[in-house]
């Protein structure tokens, strides 16, 4: 069996896609996000951020289902927004380059918590623009309200990715989700929620 390429020590059991030869599971852990630039494609990556998020979910439910409940939600207004602004600025948006661009967001703030270090978007055009846009409001909602911490971030990420999966399926022009959306969602509409949330905890 081949030795470790980084240790050269253990022997090396997993094929690393970073360095494109056989690592330890040590170095695999050690190393990750950190001195090797994982793709997205690595299984062991995967593995890894799906055992990280759920812990990292689980700890952050436990400080209450109603607190996390409008946390959440006032999370997917923050990135719905950013959507529903980027749309009305480029009318022929479609769902596939949303869908992408909340996939590169979620796997971006994913690579932070497990590597402790900021990662841009893997996105390119487009897509990356608006995956920019998205991060620069929950920024800015975090700056103002405290919220979303990156694992609540990658969360409702995700969970809108599945909600724009779902709803462009719906419509035969790829823009099932962004037609809902912009019912929905007012452009350029986030200050007024935070007037909003200001007002209330004045009266509060």
């Amino acid at each position: 069996m081949a030795i470790c390429v980084l240790c050269r020590q253990r022997k090396g059991k997993r094929f690393c896609p970073a360095v494109y030869n056989m690592i330890c599971s040590t170095c695999c852990g050690t190393h990750r996000l950190k001195k090797l630039n994982c793709p997205s494609s690595c299984p062991y990556l995967r593995q890894a951020k799906a055992f990280e998020m759920a812990q990292k979910e689980a700890e952050w439910a436990q400080r209450g289902a109603q607190r996390a409940e409008i946390e959440q939600r006032l999370t997917a207004f923050a990135l719905e927004e950013a959507i529903s602004t980027f749309a009305n600025e480029n009318p022929d948006l479609t769902d596939d380059e949303v869908i992408a661009a909340l996939k590169a967001v979620q796997d971006a703030v994913e690579r932070e918590v497990m590597s402790g270090m900021v990662h841009e978007p893997k996105a390119d055009g487009r897509t990356k623009d608006l995956a920019l846009r998205i991060l620069k409001n929950a920024q800015r909602m975090k700056q103002r309200i405290g919220i979303p911490h990156n694992v609540l971030l990658a969360r409702v990420a995700r969970l809108l990715t599945q909600k724009a999966m779902l709803l462009s399926q719906r419509t035969y022009d790829g823009k099932g989700y962004l037609k809902a959306l912009l019912i929905d969602i007012k452009p350029n509409s986030l200050e007024e929620l935070f007037e909003r949330l200001t007002a209330s905890q004045t009266r509060g």
